[in-house]
């Protein structure tokens, strides 16, 4: 007879704490059943707070770990429904994945049991069907409502945005926070004035200004402000009164919120609420982000990128370039570092230096020090390097890819037998198709871990390193903290205390 391992999964969602679904509740009627079958409950997964939407979760993926790895060969569950509300994926767990991994499942309220056959009553997919219709149906009648009150010019989020608050006696209500709208003010006349969002962040975080998410007291706020949330403050029309409807995809069954792409789909709707900012100041703002967007320089990464500062006032100097569509001429055209704060006549002794001149000074003296190393002493950091860029290694990463995509296509055949877009005969040659794909995949990942580095190609590595060829902006990072420039292109290079090669 066959030994079973079981385990048994626990599912509540936030929106349904009723105490016949509860977890104890679950927990109860599926342990009293393995207990009264004799069978050896080895572990125990609680997915509390998640949908039955939801296609990942903690402890469902947990479980799904210690099956592939043979460490249960049983699941017990109270209903189907604690274990997936979508109907696909029902006849998924029940047709494929728990037969294909021997797995024997048990819905102890729906009398269901796969027994040693794993022939399945259809029953289960009825059942995947109306539990997915239910959670649907909730689905529309929440964004329904939602967007009838949003109709009637009334609030309904969760927070109201920074420089707003909720009218205390009424919750679809919002009216200006004069704590902190003063700051919207602030901000949106510094930007007419010339300032960049990152100038506008810099002096908030100088007067000491609580940032939108710390104001808020929200859960992991940011303890300062930074470009982007200034620069999304200026865009936001809400300012002037009026709300954007339709501006986010929210998808209530699987919980997700995404920005609807589609802006010829937006509805705006005009006077919603006070206004903080006035119509033709926001217009302006506009304007002028639109023309600096358009005259947006090209990238460039750089190699001393965030290393560099006045020795004088101690402030990261700034990387300017001269406009052209040749990045390579960036460098011979007098790129240069520069001090800003010293045409703004807060440093009196700011200079600048061409990139090329520095960029030679730095990687000659990073040279210098790298010829000292004795190689034996850095052979591991080499190791660890040339393992993250080694060709075997990009193998592997590639072979896990296609796993990954395979595994995606299994599930995404059986969505189509479902469908009828294809027939039986078609879905099982091509899931065995895929399977044995990832079988192949696995045993070719095997080989290639077992290869092991070549210690004369390692020496050569640590050669060319010493010669500078692998000098990048990352590694600079790791061995220098900063470098001061300072007049009569005097410099100072402060190195990284943890910096081991040193």
């Amino acid at each position: 007879m066959r030994e079973y391992r079981a385990g048994i999964y626990l599912r509540l969602s936030k929106e349904h704490n009723e105490e016949n679904n509860s977890i104890e509740a679950q927990r109860q009627i599926t342990t009293q059943y393995a207990i009264k079958k004799g069978y050896k409950i080895v572990e125990e997964y609680i997915d509390n707070g998640y949908s039955g939407i939801l296609n990942s979760r903690p402890a469902l993926n947990r479980m799904i770990m210690d099956i592939s790895r043979g460490n249960i060969n049983m699941v017990i569950v109270k209903d189907i429904s604690r274990l997936t509300r979508d109907k696909n994926k029902t006849g998924w767990y029940t047709e494929v994945f728990f037969p294909d991994n021997n797995i024997r499942f048990i819905s102890v309220t729906e009398f269901i049991d796969s027994g040693e056959r794993y022939e399945i009553d259809d029953s289960i997919m009825l059942r995947g069907i109306a539990n997915q219709a239910y959670i649907a149906d909730i689905s529309k009648k929440v964004k329904a409502n939602k967007k009838a009150i949003k109709e009637e010019k009334k609030f309904v989020e969760y927070y109201a945005p920074y420089g707003y608050k909720k009218a205390p006696d009424d919750k679809h209500k919002i009216i200006i926070d004069k704590k902190v709208a003063i700051n919207i003010k602030k901000i949106y006349e510094m930007y007419i004035d010339g300032k960049t969002g990152n100038d506008i962040a810099e002096y908030l975080n100088q007067k000491k200004i609580k940032n939108p998410s710390r104001y808020m007291k929200l859960k992991n706020a940011s303890k300062k402000w930074e470009a982007e949330q200034v620069n999304n403050i200026l865009s936001n029309p809400f300012y002037i009164g009026n709300t954007i409807m339709n501006k986010y995809k929210t998808n209530y069954i699987k919980k997700e919120c995404k920005k609807n792409s589609n802006k010829d789909s937006w509805i705006i709707k005009e006077h919603t609420h006070p206004a903080i900012i006035e119509k033709k100041i926001y217009e302006k703002v506009q304007e002028i982000k639109a023309k600096k967007k358009g005259n947006q320089k090209i990238k460039y990464e750089f190699l001393l990128k965030d290393l560099v500062y006045c020795g004088h006032c101690k402030k990261k100097l700034q990387y300017k370039i001269y406009k052209s569509s040749d990045k390579q001429k960036y460098l011979c055209n007098g790129a240069k570092f520069t001090c800003n704060y010293f045409y703004k006549k807060k440093c009196k002794n700011g200079n600048c230096i061409k990139e090329k001149d520095l960029n030679t000074i730095i990687e000659n003296e990073v040279k210098k020090i790298l010829n000292t190393i004795e190689t034996d002493k850095v052979e591991n950091k080499l190791i660890n390097y040339y393992t993250n860029n080694d060709k075997n290694m990009q193998e592997i990463k590639k072979y896990e890819k296609e796993i990954e995509k395979l595994e995606r296509r299994k599930r995404t055949l059986y969505q189509e037998k479902c469908e009828s877009n294809i027939t039986i005969e078609e879905f099982k040659r091509r899931y065995m198709e895929a399977k044995e794909k990832i079988e192949k995949y696995k045993t070719q990942i095997e080989e290639l871990n077992k290869q092991n580095l070549d210690k004369k190609k390692i020496r050569e590595i640590v050669f060319q390193f010493q010669k500078g060829k692998y000098i990048t902006n990352e590694f600079l990072k790791e061995m220098i903290s900063k470098i001061e420039i300072y007049q009569a292109n005097k410099i100072e290079i402060a190195y990284n205390k943890k910096f081991t090669f040193i």
